[in-house]
C-alpha cells in the first residue's frame, strides 16, 4: 500500500543502534524490496558523503542523546526510533529536528508507511506551476531571481528571508515544513526551542499576503512540528 511512495533513486540511511538488531536487518530488508538504496551504519559511524534523503535512527530515550539528534538533524532528515514510551522524550526528538518519532515496541508496516509518507512529503511537488524561477500556486505567484511577490495584481514586498520562507512553503504546498529544516535553509542556522525569530518572520509574511488579499489561514502553524501553506 506505501509501494508508490518509495523511488529507487532515492537513498535511505539506517543507522545501526543499541537495541534491537533484528528490527534494523528487516527494516533494512524490506526498504531494499521497495526499490531504496539503503546503507547501513552504526550509531558513532561517520556520514556518508552524499546527500541522504532519510535517515532513521534507534534512539535510545535520555537528555544527553538531543544534542546528537540535532547534529544528525542538520544531516538530514530523520525519523527516531526510540526504547522509551515517554510522551517527553517523543516532544524532545521533535525539538531535536525528527520528521517523526516512534515508540518501541514498533510495528515494521507502521515504520514503513510513515517511512514512505515522509520520503514523500520532503520531494513532493504539488504546486500549480514552476518554471524559468517562477512559481505560483493558485493566485499567489513569486519569481525567484526578481523577488517580485503578488496576490493576484496585488504587489507583495517581502525581504529576502520572508522571500525565501514562503517560496520553501509554497513549493511545498499541503505539506508541514518542519521548524529544524526551515531553520537550516532559510536562517542558516540551527534551531533552538527557544528562539523565535522563524514565527516572527511567519507572521509578517502572513500580515503582508492577508494585507494583499490571501486569506491568513493559507499559512498554518502545526504546533510541536512545523508550517504549512495550504
Amino acid at each position: 500500500m506505501h509501494q508508490a511512495f518509495f523511488s529507487k533513486t532515492k537513498p535511505a540511511i539506517v543507522v545501526r543502534g543499541p537495541e534491537d538488531q533484528s528490527f534494523i536487518a528487516l527494516l533494512e530488508a524490506r526498504l531494499r524490496d521497495h526499490g531504496c538504496d539503503v546503507t547501513v551504519i552504526g550509531p558513532d559511524d561517520p556520514m556518508p558523503d552524499w546527500d541522504a534523503v532519510q535517515l532513521i535512527s534507534w534512539v535510545p530515550e535520555g537528555e544527553t542523546q538531543m544534542t546528537t539528534l540535532r547534529w544528525l538533524s542538520e544531516q538530514c532528515p530523520f525519523i527516531a526510533l526510540m526504547a522509551s514510551q515517554a510522551a517527553a522524550d517523543r516532544v524532545a526528538a521533535l525539538n531535536a529536528g525528527a520528521e517523526d518519532v516512534l515508540s518501541a515496541p514498533i510495528d515494521i508496516d507502521e515504520c514503513m508507511l510513515r517511512t514512505a509518507i515522509a520520503m514523500h512529503r520532503r520531494h513532493a511537488m504539488v504546486v500549480i506551476k514552476e518554471s524559468s524561477g517562477q512559481l505560483q500556486v493558485d493566485n499567489l505567484w513569486m519569481h525567484q531571481d526578481t523577488h517580485q511577490v503578488r496576490v493576484d495584481d496585488q504587489a507583495v514586498k517581502l525581504t529576502p528571508i520572508q522571500f525565501e520562507l514562503l517560496w520553501l512553503l509554497a513549493q511545498h504546498k499541503d505539506t508541514t515544513l518542519s521548524k529544524s529544516l526551515l531553520y537550516r535553509q532559510v536562517l542558516k542556522k540551527t534551531f533552538t526551542p527557544d528562539d523565535r525569530s522563524l514565527d516572527m518572520h511567519l507572521s509578517r509574511v502572513r500580515k503582508k499576503l492577508a494585507d494583499a488579499g490571501l486569506p491568513p489561514e493559507r499559512l498554518q502553524t502545526d504546533h510541536g512540528k512545523g508550517y504549512c501553506f495550504i
